[in-house]
């Protein structure tokens, strides 16, 4: 059995690897336990790769406050790591005059989430804009700091640099019982050993009510929903400037036609509740054809296009809207669940919410000293469909930069 860690993560996704990295900048000894393989190999393998303002948050949620502090952060943080980023802006359009008449009240919504610079549009402004979008649109709103970033590299990077610093990550651990001892010590038995933490935090995502449970602390239930999305070549990066949104409902953002960091077009996401935790392989015909059509009806250009890949992600919803950020403070173990689409737009607030909880209601103190200062990370990705970050080897398991970096050809299902 190891020493005593300050904290053990269990789950590798972005929302772990953010808690990696941004405890052990702060000094704290930190292990990670992924049950996969390789890291990011779950939700966080098949989210969008956008940066969201959280201009359509609940506002007082968890969400939206992580959103606004992550905003705040993380494009520093990309910078100083090297990694890839744009700022696209979003536009969002209405088609009928219903829709429209929703407008105000997004904007309206926008600002009182203290994000004052979405403006509306007029019609000959939209189409200078975006002159590939079907004509037809009756109103617009202009969201200029939405951004996209690779999904997979990001968090990838978060705990690599975690690990330079000192932290232990290990893949291919699950979790089977989780024990406190009359020390106040958390014992984690896994399939590779028994590890020793004095706070876990479960951030396993999917499986997150599954790893509460083992403590006893089971206060959720993860009610799966996937959504699926179609990859163009990066050829059809001049038929859009910006992510062009619809107006969102009650339930669901809707189908987004946006361009990743690589100048893929994408659509997606869709929306379907599951029973299943794992990621489709493949979509259906039936999805395949509702996206088809959502990209000819909003920017009929892509239809003299081939899809180039497809992929489907799976997120870890809950009964409730918000995210489960729980301290359990008499066992000093911290829940992160409920994280879905917008767990890249907010990891990094999430973060800083965590540190707050590890000083002020677990009285933990780091066992190191800080160490802020965040280098360039060197990065190439090799002909063996992985890439290196210094001398270490990753495997890609994010169909986004799968398909930007490796697998250029057509899908053989259309």
């Amino acid at each position: 059995m190891e020493s005593v860690y300050d904290v053990v993560i269990i789950g590798g996704g972005v929302v772990g690897c953010s808690q990696l990295f941004t405890l052990t900048r702060l000094g704290y000894r930190c292990l990670l336990l992924e049950k996969e393989a390789h890291l990011v190999s779950m939700a966080s393998s098949g989210n969008s790769g956008m940066l969201h303002t959280g201009f359509d948050a609940p506002l007082g949620s968890i969400e939206h406050a992580s959103i606004l502090r992550c905003q705040q952060q993380i494009l520093p943080v990309l910078n100083s790591l090297g990694l890839p980023y744009s700022k696209i802006g979003a536009t969002m359009v209405a088609w009928n005059n219903q829709q429209k008449e929703k407008l105000p009240e997004v904007l309206q919504k926008a600002k009182d989430a203290t994000i004052e610079d979405i403006v509306e549009l007029s019609m000959s402004q939209l189409y200078q804009m975006e002159p590939h979008l079907a004509l037809g649109a009756t109103g617009a709103l202009w969201i200029p700091t939405e951004a996209v970033i690779d999904p997979w590299l990001t968090p990838i990077a978060f705990a690599h640099h975690a690990k330079s610093l000192g932290a232990k990550v290990l893949t291919s651990t699950m979790a089977q019982s989780c024990e406190l001892d009359g020390q106040g010590i958390w014992k984690i038995s896994t399939t590779r050993g028994v590890f020793q933490g004095r706070v876990v935090i479960n951030s396993a995502g999917l499986y997150g009510d599954v790893v509460d449970k083992l403590a006893g602390v089971q206060k959720f239930r993860i009610k799966p929903r996937m959504g699926q999305y179609l990859i163009y070549g990066s050829e059809t990066q001049s038929l859009i400037n910006s992510s062009i949104l619809p107006i969102p409902t009650e339930k669901t953002k809707g189908v987004i036609v946006f361009k990743s960091v690589y100048d893929n077009v994408i659509i997606g996401p869709t929306q379907e509740e599951t029973e299943q935790r794992t990621i489709p392989v493949r979509l259906s015909q039936g999805v395949v054809n509702s996206l088809l059509n959502h990209g000819k009806v909003t920017v009929p250009s892509l239809q003299s296009h081939p899809v180039v890949h497809t992929y489907s992600g799976t997120r870890p919803a809950t009964e409730t809207k918000d995210y489960h950020v729980v301290p359990h403070t008499d066992r000093k173990w911290l829940t992160l669940g409920g994280i879905r689409s917008t767990g890249l737009s907010s990891c990094l607030g999430v973060a800083d919410m965590v540190v707050g909880i590890m000083k002020n209601k677990f009285c933990l103190e780091p066992s190191n000293s800080p160490s802020m200062h965040i280098p360039k990370i060197d990065i190439s990705f090799t002909n063996h469909r992985t890439a290196m970050l210094g001398s270490e080897e990753y495997t890609v398991t994010h169909p986004l930069t799968y398909t930007a970096k490796f697998d250029r050809k057509v899908w053989a299902g259309l």
